[in-house]
């Protein structure tokens, strides 16, 4: 792990105690990020070893930091995109602390405009915790830069209904599968099926369990 890993605990302790003395008029709709979402995406990062990791969208840098301190010893690279360069100046600051800013690339731009220009078959890894309503209208463009499509979206189980879009074409798409992880606030997870998925359904005629949402 980096060598400069207690100047980056200290940096997300410092981050999660701003979040918390926020009030709910101050922070966005569901967008807070917890420690165990924040472990979580590190210790999936670790496991898959992406090499391209891309996040829609980080406010303080809270998230961009545990998923940059995962992509260390695999030298991967994220992007980073938020439309706001406030933010972006504060998420720049913190990733310059922790020394973690040379993996990092901050974009400037909606989520939209980003996708659209996003060369395909280009990332591994996708991080949202944006503006929910908006990712059925994006998912065409997440798959066209997916190589090994794996998207974590966060807040899955606080909003639930605002993922109804997104689920009813994940779940209209057989290559695709989905689990709904009560961390946090909720992850869903989104990737194309596994082969072991595939064999068992062709033998047994029943798809493997899987926590999901009702629908």
């Amino acid at each position: 792990m980096n060598t400069n890993d207690p100047i980056i605990s200290k940096v997300l302790d410092r981050l999660i105690q701003h979040e918390r003395n926020q009030t709910a008029e101050q922070r966005p709709d569901g967008l807070h990020v917890t420690p165990s979402t924040g472990r979580f995406l590190e210790l999936l990062i670790e496991e898959q070893q992406p090499t391209r990791i891309l996040e829609i969208s980080s406010r303080l840098g809270y998230s961009t930091v545990w998923m940059a301190r995962a992509a260390l010893p695999g030298n991967a690279t994220i992007d980073a995109v938020c439309p706001s360069p406030e933010s972006l100046e504060v998420i720049s600051q913190h990733l310059q602390e922790c020394q973690l800013l040379h993996h990092v690339t901050l974009h400037q731009s909606t989520a939209a405009d980003f996708l659209q220009q996003a060369p395909p078959n280009h990332y591994d890894f996708i991080f949202l915790n944006a503006d929910r309503n908006q990712y059925a209208a994006w998912w065409t463009d997440l798959l066209r830069i997916s190589h090994r499509l794996l998207v974590v979206c966060n807040a899955a189980v606080a909003h639930t209904p605002d993922f109804q879009p997104l689920l009813q074409i994940v779940d209209h798409t057989p290559a695709l599968e989905r689990t709904l992880l009560t961390v946090g606030h909720g992850l869903l997870l989104i990737r194309h099926r596994s082969a072991e998925t595939t064999a068992h359904e062709q033998v047994n005629g029943l798809p493997l369990l899987t926590p999901r949402f009702s629908s």
